[in-house]
């Protein structure tokens, strides 16, 4: 099987997992509108945007590591060495902030921080704490389950994890109460079913010795991976520090509206974006090991085309359809934030794409260069929403969340030009465009005599996506992709 074909193979097969998070995310976000006011999606989402950004960057650095790194020690036989570290260097991150989370509970039961402990309650730190455990070792997982091409694993593990933790939000709040802790007990539960199935399948525990633990392959990892902490932290800044600027000028209640318009596209978003990326990035990491540079760089480009190919008619149906989703999908408290679903589109789009933009620099190892990149338009974004939002309200935070993703892509294109310019195909970026508009007046003119449920949604999102894939076909776009498929079928005919 060649490169081109592992790619497309593990693109299709994470992109169903991704479809089938998104779909499921999307219901989950929709549940929660139904289940808890406004004010108390405020405030899970102030406390699950801490624990994910901790995570983060405590954690990514080394899930990103071992993707770059896995196929390099296992071609040099040093998989002992390697999972030795890895496991150890986790231990010890979850063993320090275990430790200081131990003294934080300590402080709050103190007279003199009662307020944090009355927004902060004891058992919903344990919670928060569990959930920081079992999801940065979730994640850890399945970066080695893509490291290692275990595609098809991760989408049963993808599907098992977003589904059950669904259906146990719902059946803990009905039978235990109302109680947004029980949002944190579901994700504790199957994200470590997530972890313990994978750990079993990758069979790692048998290369775990501590006298294997590697100081130099630390350091090989620490000199990629570190400096991706400071952007992990940045690109959380420009897409959560948001959140806390809206609770300061505002409250939790806009927080919550905010929050939850914009969770329904950004996780959308970033799972199609991931789809892509997992696919690609493991056969581009093995080829460009392996010393073969320009065909690493033919990889980089096809991936850009598949990805552009998926997401831009998803920010023009977000534009068009906003509305209808809102409706449809949230309780009349959250309609009013809909409006801010097309620029958190376009935002993502552009962060979608400075994942490609940035691999010269991941490939290369100078990691350095994507923190100082992030880092200015983080600060940016910071400053645009401190001066904005308590004059045009939280809906300027998602026009300058797109901003500031559309100034990250641009920074990191410019600054990769000398090493592996950004290839765009133009003609393939027409196409797609030209499609895109097509299928987007026939969705806003069938909007006008339809009435707004789930039903007519769904329908004019499936005659819509058929409508773009025709135009596309018609464009010459995806002609040799579709006589390919057609070829193969007759011929098992």
């Amino acid at each position: 099987m060649s490169h081109n074909q592992k790619i497309a193979k593990d693109t299709i097969i994470y992109l169903i997992a991704k479809i089938i998070e998104g779909l499921v995310g999307v219901l989950t976000i929709s549940a929660m509108s139904y289940i808890y006011l406004p004010s108390q999606v405020g405030k899970y989402s102030s406390i699950n945007i801490a624990i994910t950004t901790v995570a983060m960057i405590l954690i990514q650095w080394l899930v990103q590591s071992v993707l770059r790194y896995i196929h390099k020690y296992e071609i040099e036989k040093k998989q002992e060495q390697f999972y030795s570290t890895v496991f150890f260097s986790w231990f010890k991150v979850n063993f320090i902030f275990l430790f200081i989370s131990s003294f934080f509970i300590l402080a709050i039961n103190m007279p003199f921080l009662s307020s944090i402990k009355e927004f902060f309650p004891t058992g919903l730190l344990l919670a928060s704490i569990g959930m920081f455990f079992t999801y940065n070792t979730s994640q850890l997982v399945i970066g080695l389950l893509a490291g290692v091409r275990k595609s098809k694993l991760n989408l049963v593990l993808s599907t098992i994890n977003v589904i059950g933790k669904l259906v146990f939000i719902i059946i803990l709040n009905k039978v235990f109460g109302t109680d947004i802790k029980w949002i944190f007990v579901s994700y504790i539960i199957f994200d470590f079913i997530t972890a313990f199935i994978g750990i079993i399948n990758l069979d790692i525990i048998k290369y775990i010795n501590i006298k294997a633990y590697d100081k130099e392959i630390l350091s090989v990892l620490k000199i990629y991976g570190l400096p991706l902490m400071g952007n992990m932290f940045a690109t959380s800044v420009l897409n959560k520090s948001d959140i806390y600027i809206i609770r300061y000028f505002l409250d939790e209640s806009s927080v919550g509206i905010y929050q939850t318009n914009y969770s329904i596209i950004a996780s959308a978003f970033t799972l199609l974006a991931a789809g892509a990326m997992r696919g690609s990035y493991p056969t581009i990491i093995k080829t460009w090991s392996e010393g073969k540079q320009e065909e690493a760089k033919g990889l980089i480009s096809n991936a850009i085309r598949t990805y552009l190919l998926i997401s831009i008619p998803a920010v023009f149906g977000v534009f068009c359809l906003s509305d209808f989703i809102a409706k449809v999908l949230f309780e009349e408290k959250y309609f009013s934030g809909n409006n801010i679903m097309g620029f958190v589109a376009c935002g993502m789009l552009f962060l979608g794409l400075t994942e490609y933009a940035i691999k010269p620099w991941e490939l290369k190892a100078k990691t350095k260069e994507i923190f100082k990149r992030s880092m200015i338009s983080g600060v940016i974004n910071i400053i645009l929403n401190l001066i904005f939002i308590k004059y045009f309200g939280y809906k300027f935070a998602a026009f300058s969340t797109f901003l500031s993703f559309l100034l990250y892509f641009m920074l990191a294109k410019y600054g990769t030009k000398k090493e592996m310019p950004f290839i765009l195909n133009k003609k393939s970026l027409f196409r797609i465009i030209i499609s895109c508009f097509v299928m987007s007046l026939f969705i806003l003119f069938i909007k006008r005599y339809i009435s707004c449920n789930i039903i007519t949604l769904a329908l004019i999102v499936i005659i819509a996506m058929i409508l773009y894939f025709i135009f596309l076909y018609i464009t010459g776009e995806i002609k040799k992709e579709i006589d390919f498929i057609l070829n193969k079928l007759r011929r098992k005919n």
